[in-house]
C-alpha cells in the first residue's frame, strides 16, 4: 500500500502502533469502475471495507424494488453494514454500488480479526467509526420517520445546491426519492407545488432554485 495515500486519510491510523501500520502497509488496494456493485443484499462479508478514493452508496430495495438510500462510504470512512457483518458473520442486509472511480482498501477477516486483539489503534479505529456511523444512521431513521417530507425536500435541495447556488441541480425526481426514501410520485408531487409557490423551476432532469429564503424559511408542511 502506497505510503502517500492512507496515512493521509486515517491520520489515527497512521500514528498508530506498528502493528496497526504493518496491517495497513500489507493490505490489498481495488479500483473499482462507477455503478459497480460492492456487495449485494444476502452475500456474505469476506474483508472489511476502508474507502481511499470516491464514493460507495449503501441501499437497501423496497417493494417494487424501489431504492432507498442508507449512507455513503467516503475517502476516510469504513462501511457500517461491512463492520457489523464481519463482526457478527451474518451477511449483508443491503446492497452496494459504486458512485464513482473508487478505490479501496480490504482487509481480509481472518487478518482483521487478528488485528482487532494485536493492533490497538486498529480496534479503536474500527470501533470508534462504527460508533459515529451508527449514530449517523439513526439520525436519517429519525428523519425518514418523523420530518415530513416537504421539509427533507428542502433541505436537500439547499444542501445539493450549496457549492453553486446559481447553478441548477442535475438529477431525475426518481433519483431524488432514492435518495430521501420515498416514492419518485411524492417527489414530482412536491416539486410541482414548489414550483407554483415560486421556489423552483423545473425541467428535464433539472432543477433550478429561484428562492432560497423561501425554501430555508417556509412550512412545506402546509404546501
Amino acid at each position: 500500500m502506497s505510503e502517500t495515500t492512507w496515512p493521509r486519510l486515517f491520520p489515527t491510523l497512521a500514528a498508530g502502533d506498528p502493528a496497526t501500520r504493518a496491517l495497513l502497509e500489507g493490505a490489498q488496494s481495488l479500483e473499482l469502475p462507477p455503478e459497480q456493485p460492492v456487495f449485494f443484499a444476502g452475500s456474505p462479508c469476506p474483508n472489511y471495507v476502508m474507502v481511499l478514493e470516491g464514493s460507495i452508496r449503501v441501499q437497501i430495495l423496497g417493494e417494487g424494488g424501489r431504492e432507498a438510500l442508507l449512507y455513503r462510504v467516503e475517502p476516510g470512512q469504513a462501511c457500517v453494514l461491512t463492520t457489523c457483518c464481519i463482526l457478527s458473520g451474518d451477511d449483508y442486509p443491503a446492497e452496494a454500488f459504486t458512485e464513482s472511480q473508487v478505490r479501496i482498501l480490504m482487509v481480509s477477516k481472518p487478518v482483521f480479526d487478528r488485528a482487532l486483539a494485536e493492533a490497538p489503534a486498529f480496534r479503536r479505529f474500527v470501533f470508534d467509526n462504527l460508533g459515529a456511523r451508527i449514530a449517523q444512521l439513526v439520525k436519517r431513521m429519525e428523519e425518514l420517520a418523523f420530518r415530513p417530507i416537504g421539509q427533507r425536500l428542502a433541505h436537500f435541495l439547499l444542501l445539493r445546491t450549496a457549492p453553486e447556488p446559481s447553478a441548477p441541480l442535475m438529477a431525475t425526481h426518481q433519483e431524488i426519492a432514492a435518495e430521501m426514501g420515498t416514492a419518485r410520485e411524492v417527489v414530482s408531487r412536491h416539486l410541482k407545488r414548489m414550483e407554483t409557490a415560486g421556489l423552483v423551476r423545473l425541467g428535464r432532469s433539472t432543477i433550478q432554485i429561484l428562492d432560497r429564503q423561501g425554501l430555508e424559511r417556509i412550512d412545506f408542511s402546509v404546501l
